[in-house]
């Protein structure tokens, strides 16, 4: 897909409508930029709004764990060759603890001793999300087995979210910003 010129033009970063410009200033203070993905969404002014709100609650307002989500999103976006979802998470997962050395290991993760039984069972669930129509319900007990309802909850609603996120940003060729490892989200609770 690299190389490819995008499925949709992107929305003007400044832009009349004022549903669109509402998140577009909000991404802008918890990003310091408009990213691409939103630029394509808000062709649909209603559903970059939801989409918005619902994504930042995911990254925001959840008690699992940032590094265990991220890792979550970062295998996923691996699995399903998702350049623009993997660079983005990539940063924010070695922001918030996974190591260069566990990165490397993904795709070796089931043998790696790089990973505690926590991590595995989330890159379980990652696997069976990503290249599964859903979890098995051994993934699951493996889950249940590590974390409360809450997190395994946050975590499979996290994981079925960003394989979506990934699905979208193949399908319309969003291309990676070439400041994307400048770009970092602000929790500044706007």
């Amino acid at each position: 897909m690299e190389g490819s010129p995008a499925m949709f033009p992107m929305v003007p970063e400044e832009t009349d409508d004022p549903v669109v410009a509402s998140v577009f200033d909000r991404l802008r203070r918890r990003w310091g930029g408009v990213l691409r993905f939103y630029r394509v969404l808000a062709w649909s002014p209603e559903l970059v709004r939801s989409w918005s709100a619902f994504a930042w609650s995911l990254r925001f307002d959840l008690a699992a764990s940032r590094k265990l989500r991220e890792l979550l999103v970062v295998r996923i976006a691996s699995l399903l060759k998702a350049t623009y979802e993997y660079e983005h998470h990539l940063q924010m997962a070695v922001c918030e603890g996974v190591t260069e050395e566990q990165v490397s290991a993904l795709s070796d993760w089931k043998s790696s001793a790089l990973f505690d039984h926590a991590e595995k069972a989330v890159l379980a669930l990652a696997d069976d999300l990503a290249l599964t129509p859903g979890a098995t319900l051994e993934t699951m007990a493996a889950l249940r087995g590590q974390f409360s309802e809450r997190d395994c909850v946050e975590l499979l609603v996290t994981g079925a979210f960003y394989c979506g996120v990934a699905r979208i940003v193949n399908s319309a060729q969003v291309e990676l910003e070439s400041d994307h490892e400048q770009l970092r989200p602000f929790n500044n609770g706007t």
